[in-house]
């Protein structure tokens, strides 16, 4: 589509480059910054590259929504992250950087997206929305240690139901498929010592993971076909994330008295 790209990490050296002779008056990034573990560098060149009355806006899960909904699945190699408003309006203040509204969105089970600008750009103001965010974080206790503690003891229940699903399935000899060989799946599984054992096999559509296993659980995966009733008898869904658009693409299954199995927000059979 004619825009320039630069295959390049995002770095102060980067950013120098690409704002030489105009400074940028947008920066968006969705779903990386949870991935980055060095904040120095990143909003050095933040800081570099955005004109005075420029926008910064940065999305990711929220920490808030994979509490609540007991996600622990959000915690995963690649997600170095998972943050709160809190805690990011702190690690911004460090640049002179400021969040002025917030947008809740449904991706990934639950997410924020953040509108952020220099503290000298009287430009934006800061929206009601923002003080909202905060007091329903610590309303429900993010700045408390007691909080994780908890969410420790919920997560640990959840497995030990999840398995406990698996196995009386199991017993009655019932073919269970995965659906979405995401690397959500693979934290629960791995965590939850459920393998090929439970699982015959996973249905994905990325064409690259097809006739792979999941790492850790050895489940192979195969490539995407509509759900019949019976073939499975029941269907363990993987990207529960997406379980609307899922559920919208096998109405006939679900229509005939197809069933998945979820673990979020606790595990059961829907």
């Amino acid at each position: 589509k004619n825009y320039k790209t630069y295959a390049e990490y995002w770095n102060l050296y980067l950013a120098r480059k690409i704002t030489k002779n105009r400074k940028a008056d947008l920066i968006y990034s969705a779903n990386t910054l949870s991935h980055i573990k060095n904040f120095n560098e990143i909003f050095k060149g933040i800081e570099c590259a955005l004109s005075e009355k420029g926008i910064l806006i940065l999305e990711d899960p929220s920490l808030l929504e994979c509490l609540k909904k007991v996600a622990y699945d959000q915690f995963y190699c690649e997600h170095i992250y998972v943050f709160s408003t809190i805690a990011l309006k702190k690690v911004l203040s460090k640049f002179d950087l400021e969040i002025f509204d917030i947008e809740n969105t449904k991706t990934h089970g639950g997410s924020n997206r953040y509108f952020i600008k220099r503290k000298s750009n009287k430009f934006y103001t800061v929206k009601i929305k923002v003080k909202k965010e905060i007091k329903k974080e610590l309303s429900y206790g993010l700045n408390k240690y007691s909080t994780y503690e908890n969410f420790a003891l919920k997560v640990k229940k959840s497995k030990n139901k999840l398995l406990e699903i698996f196995k009386k399935l199991k017993k009655k000899n019932f073919k269970i498929v995965g659906y979405g060989a995401t690397a959500k799946s693979c934290t629960v599984l791995n965590y939850c010592g459920i393998d090929n054992k439970y699982i015959d096999y996973f249905f994905d559509t990325t064409s690259y993971k097809i006739n792979k296993y999941l790492p850790g659980s050895k489940i192979k995966i195969k490539k995407y076909r509509k759900l019949k009733k019976g073939d499975p008898d029941i269907v363990f869904l993987g990207a529960w994330n997406f379980k609307d658009e899922i559920f919208k693409k096998e109405k006939s299954f679900i229509n005939k008295g197809g069933k998945f199995i979820t673990h979020i927000p606790l595990p059961k059979v829907i």
